[in-house]
C-alpha cells in the first residue's frame, strides 16, 4: 500500500519529524509499498514521489483536501492508500489495509458526521472514494476531511484515546506514556526537548531508505 504525506512549508525542526516517522514506517507497515509527498520535498528525502503544491488556501482543511486529492489521482497510486502526517510514528507491526479507523472516544464530528476521526493516527482512504467526496474547496466552514470521509462512507470507527505525547516536567516518561499503544503524535513544541530526540532517536536508530 502506498503512503501519503502532506507537507507544508517550513518545519521549525528541518523536517526531523519526518525523518523518525518515516524511520517508523520501514520498520513497522510490512505492506509499505511507496511514499508519496505532496507539498514541499526537504532536501534529504530520496525515492519518493513527490508532487509539488503550493498552500494556496487560508484555511488548513483545504489545503489538505486539495493536496490529498492530488495524491489520489496521482499516477499508479495503489487503490488505496495510508494518509500519514509528518508528527505521527508507528510502534508497533502493522499492515495498512488492515489499519483500523481510529475515533476520538466521547468525540463528535459536529458538520462531519456522528464520529470525529479526526484523530493524530494515520487514516486510509479508497482513491475512488475520495475524489467523488462532496466537500469542495469553494465550500464555506470549517470541515475535516478525514471525519467527513469516514462518516459519508460509514467507516466502523475503533475508538481509543488521541495519545498525544506530552514532555516536560512532571510528565510521565515517554516510555510510561506510549505503553501498549500502536501509535503516538506529539505537540509543535515537543522537539524541543533534547531529551526526546534522544529518546527518539533510540526508538528508531536505524537511518531509512527515503534519507540520503
Amino acid at each position: 500500500m502506498d503512503v501519503v504525506y502532506i507537507l507544508g512549508k517550513g518545519s521549525q525542526y528541518d523536517d526531523e519529524e519526518l525523518r523518525y516517522s518515516l524511520r517508523s514506517l520501514c520498520i513497522n507497515m510490512l505492506d509499505l509499498h511507496r511514499v508519496i509527498v505532496v507539498g514541499e520535498k526537504p532536501s534529504w528525502l530520496k525515492d519518493v514521489h513527490h508532487i509539488p503544491c503550493e498552500d494556496r488556501h487560508e484555511k488548513r482543511w483545504k489545503n489538505a483536501l486539495e493536496k490529498t486529492r492530488m495524491a489520489a489521482t496521482a499516477p499508479g497510486i495503489t487503490d488505496e492508500f495510508l494518509l500519514m502526517n509528518d508528527d505521527f510514528f508507528a510502534l508497533k507491526p502493522f499492515n495498512g489495509a488492515d489499519m483500523p479507523f481510529y475515533a476520538v472516544k466521547n468525540g463528535n464530528g459536529g458538520c462531519n458526521g456522528k464520529n470525529d476521526f479526526s484523530i493524530h493516527a494515520p487514516i486510509r482512504f479508497k482513491c475512488d472514494w475520495y475524489e467523488k467526496l462532496p466537500l469542495s474547496l469553494d465550500m464555506s466552514g470549517d470541515w475535516s476531511p478525514r471525519s467527513f470521509y469516514a462518516n459519508f462512507y460509514q467507516a466502523p470507527p475503533t475508538f481509543v484515546p488521541d495519545l498525544i505525547l506530552r514532555a516536560g516536567e512532571g510528565m510521565p516518561s515517554y516510555d510510561e506514556q506510549v505503553k501498549k499503544a500502536p501509535w503516538f503524535s506529539i505537540t509543535d513544541g515537543t522537539m524541543t526537548f533534547p531529551e526526546f530526540v534522544l529518546w527518539l532517536h533510540d526508538k528508531y536508530p536505524r537511518k531509512s531508505k527515503f534519507e540520503t
